[in-house]
């Protein structure tokens, strides 16, 4: 969702500023853990109403089961039916995940006499740049949004009305913890020439000895060489500053579509139906990260010359003496504060967003006696959207670090360097990033025509067209801008088969989806060459969905399985679609049973994200071959019951 990928950029902005960095380094040491994370993917229960021949038909009924494929389906209820799907939670687990940074070292200006460093590590006491290697901790959870519910209800003859409740879908994204970086400002004058002026210049070989060229005033020149070394102090100096990068992000997003009303007509061979779903979504975006400087963190200083420039005598005198020049007595100690205690750099990123919209479905079927039924299902007829308002908005990126530049030297002027400002200013590079007042989410608006021929075996073929785009926002490599992509014309054709077997009480049942090549707009050459290639022959030749399945009659009592995978429900989720995005059956099996009004159906379905903790915490990460063993599915339970 946009809200959750805009909100990621914030709080990783600032990871990134101060983490990351260039210089190249020595073996990997073990360094801190940061940061801390919690996700959870909150799900309802997940149904099958015909295993083996996949979902969305708008020829396929099955009474209440069916409503959200095609209203219409309402119509063929014999009776009354009603079920009860419970979702079985997976127990939370933890992964840890190791990275690297490297520390930095980087020359103030164009001198190389000053540097800075910045070493992720709390040794205060660091002075080599090395690799250090971090460990993330996280833990996710599948959760479960409740029961879902669902009754129909045969009126009379002709009409026949029903109800679906479910739970919201939504995930939570917690993120938290802290990194302490410790920062050096260091001088090294050893075998170097500075220049402190026009006046003075002190030339200090690698032992610490020095020769002073003095110019007191224009025409006249004293050299020296000095009989002792040059006070330590001054040629090489360090300060040292700890801070500690605060970051706190929470994020939750949800979408709910608690309950859908339907109602279908039935006059002789034609049905009509109609459903109704009122939905919500909300986000709650809160990230804030901070650096702070550490407390009891001493002043920098950098020690200069003693020397009144204006004052011909200040420069003999030191040049002659070694009690000034060999000694602290001869330099001046200038004071940098460091504000201890105090936030220097934060960037925050916080909303809350809201929306709600009712989407209508429209859907009819017609009996060609016996033998074929054909339908039409139109879903989100009027085109509803989640038209988001936010509220509380804050986004900004402030800091209060200073210029890299290296300080003067010259001792005509006053001193006032420091790489700490009193005020914030904004960081370069953060202005566009904020949080828009209002955002729009279109649900998908489809049409599905199809035919079902019944004898003398079951084939049910139907195409989609889903006639609203998805637009991705990129950033072009050519023009360096934000550019909007968009994905159009997401056409499917399904293609569904039932046979007996070999004249036995067994059915064999199987399905196919295939992708209709779509359009681009506004994406780079060598996407759309990618996608010409793959649409070569204008359909995706592999299915972005099968399944498969088998069911046997044992006098009256039926048992049977199923299984199959689905791709589309990602195209679902990218359009926030929380009624038709189906994550279950991305990769799915399913054993279930029936005898009289009774139904019961077991479905595992596949989780990405445990299955994804699991390939982390596998026993050998060297390898790098799939092993099925660390699949990981959740799973729903179903009983129905039909009188």
């Amino acid at each position: 969702m946009p809200l959750m990928k805009s909100s990621a950029v914030g709080v990783l902005f600032f990871a990134a500023l101060f983490l990351l960095s260039t210089s190249s380094a020595a073996a990997v040491i073990t360094g801190s853990d940061f940061p801390y994370g919690r996700f959870q993917l909150r799900t309802p229960p997940q149904e099958n109403p015909f295993p083996g021949l996949g979902s969305y038909y708008a020829t396929l009924s099955d009474g209440i089961s069916t409503v959200m494929w095609n209203p219409a389906s309402l119509g063929k209820l014999k009776t009354a039916q009603l079920n009860f799907a419970a979702f079985n939670e997976l127990a939370p687990g933890a992964f840890s995940y190791k990275y690297q940074t490297k520390d930095t070292q980087q020359s103030l200006g164009s001198s190389n006499n000053m540097s800075i460093g910045l070493y992720v590590t709390p040794d205060i006491n660091v002075t080599n740049a090395a690799t250090r290697e971090h460990t993330a901790h996280a833990s996710y959870r599948t959760q479960s949004s409740g029961l879902n519910f669902r009754q129909g209800l045969r009126i009379n003859d002709w009409l026949s009305l029903g109800a679906i409740e479910r739970g919201d879908s939504g995930a939570a994204i917690d993120l938290s913890g802290s990194s302490t970086i410790v920062s050096k400002f260091t001088t090294n004058f050893l075998n170097s020439s500075i220049s402190f002026g026009s006046r003075l210049t002190v030339t200090v070989d690698n032992s610490g000895f020095a020769s002073i060229l003095v110019t007191p005033e224009a025409g006249l020149t004293y050299t020296s060489n000095l009989t002792e070394k040059i006070w330590r102090g001054f040629t090489q100096q360090n300060s040292t500053v700890p801070f500690t990068s605060l970051l706190e992000a929470r994020n939750d997003v949800s979408l709910s579509a608690p309950y859908t009303l339907a109602g279908a007509a039935n006059y002789g061979k034609f049905c009509f139906g109609a459903a109704f779903t009122p939905i919500t979504a909300s986000a709650n975006i809160n990230n804030n990260v901070k650096i702070i400087i550490n407390e009891g963190t001493k002043d920098m200083f950098l020690y200069l010359p003693n020397i009144d420039p204006n004052d011909e005598q200040s420069f003999l005198n030191w040049v002659d003496n070694p009690n000034q020049y060999a000694t602290e007595l001869g330099y001046r100690k200038n004071t940098v504060r460091v504000p201890a205690g105090e936030t220097i750099a934060e960037a925050r990123y916080k909303g809350f967003y809201q929306a709600s919209t009712a989407r209508l479905d429209l859907g009819g079927t017609y009996d060609f006696g016996e033998a074929m039924t054909v339908g039409l299902a139109l879903e989100n007829i009027g085109g509803a959207a989640l038209d988001f308002r936010g509220a509380g908005r804050v986004a900004y990126a402030n800091s209060r670090i200073g210029t890299l530049e290296a300080p003067s030297l010259d001792l005509t002027q006053t001193f006032n360097w420091s790489p700490f400002k009193e005020t914030f200013v904004p960081i370069s590079g953060s202005e566009n990033m904020s949080l828009e007042e209002q955002l729009n989410g279109p649900l998908p608006k489809r049409t599905r025509l199809g035919f079902v021929l019944h004898k003398p075996f079951l084939i049910a073929i139907d195409y989609e067209t889903n006639q609203t785009p998805i637009r991705y926002k990129y950033k072009d490599e050519t023009t360096q801008l934000t550019t909007v992509g968009e994905i159009s014309n997401l056409n499917f054709l399904r293609a569904g088969l039932e046979s007996s077997l070999f004249g036995l009480p067994c059915l064999l049942r199987t399905n196919f989806i295939f992708m209709l090549k779509p359009t681009l707009t506004n994406f780079p050459a060598d996407i759309q060459s990618q996608v010409n290639s793959l649409f070569k022959y204008k359909v995706l030749l592999a299915p972005v969905g099968f399944d498969l399945g088998t069911e046997l009659n044992l006098q009256g009592t039926i048992i049977g399985a199923s299984g199959g995978y689905n791709a589309t429900s990602l195209l679902s989720l990218a359009q926030l679609d929380s009624l038709n995005v189906d994550l279950g059956k991305i990769s799915y099996y399913n054993i279930y049973g029936s005898r009289g009004p009774w139904r019961v159906s077991y479905l595992a379905a596949f989780d990405a994200g445990s299955t994804g903790l699991a390939y982390a915490n596998r026993a050998d990460k060297s390898a790098k071959n799939f092993d099925l063993s660390i699949l990981r599915y959740v799973q729903t339970l179903t009983v129905g019951y039909a009188f």
